[in-house]
């Protein structure tokens, strides 16, 4: 919820497909499917994770092949898709975004072929910036994972070393 009191979120509909949607301060509900989200599966579609205190949301879709992209929708509803470098291809591999700032960064993590986890920050006009955190593991489901994104472009997070064990990390710009 953003600081004027619009909400972003996703819900499953009767066939489990998912669906995002913000609620305004007033109550009105809009729902939104990104481009290219498949709609019509259980389990898979559009997940709007975040949103800035302009109104801009940010989160993740699944394509056909079960694949995540990454989106922002703009306050003005323009729709940008992204990928980060070294998304894999796979079911449940991709790009994941997980919050958004007031100059509408976008953090997130990449899974890649392997399901190692890499943390990414898009910045609109910019190429993705993809990173891992020094100490993070290099294996199936370990990695960096980035959570939030302030407005001075400190990205907080944690990463999975190579034991499985989770520690948190904060990089600077």
């Amino acid at each position: 919820m953003n600081p004027a009191g619009k909400i972003a979120g996703w819900y499953l509909d009767s066939i489990g497909a998912v669906h995002g949607f913000t609620r305004a301060p007033d109550g009105a509900i809009t729902t939104f499917d990104a481009p290219g989200a498949v709609t019509d599966l259980p389990g898979v579609g559009t997940y709007e994770t975040a949103v800035n205190p302009q109104g801009a949301v940010s989160g993740s879709y699944s394509d056909a092949n079960g694949s995540y992209h990454g989106f922002l929708l703009t306050a003005s509803g323009t729709v940008k898709l992204f990928d980060a470098p070294g998304a894999g291809p796979g079911y449940l591999q991709g790009t994941f975004s997980q919050g958004i700032n007031p100059s509408d960064q976008v953090p997130g993590y990449v899974a890649d072929a392997n399901n190692v986890y890499h943390g990414f920050l898009y910045t609109p006009g910019h190429p993705v910036l993809v990173f891992d955190v020094p100490g993070a593991g290099a294996g199936a489901f370990q990695g960096t994972e980035p959570l939030t994104v302030s407005p001075s472009g400190v990205v907080t997070g944690y990463y999975i070393d190579a034991n499985g064990v989770a520690h948190g990390f904060l990089r600077l710009p």
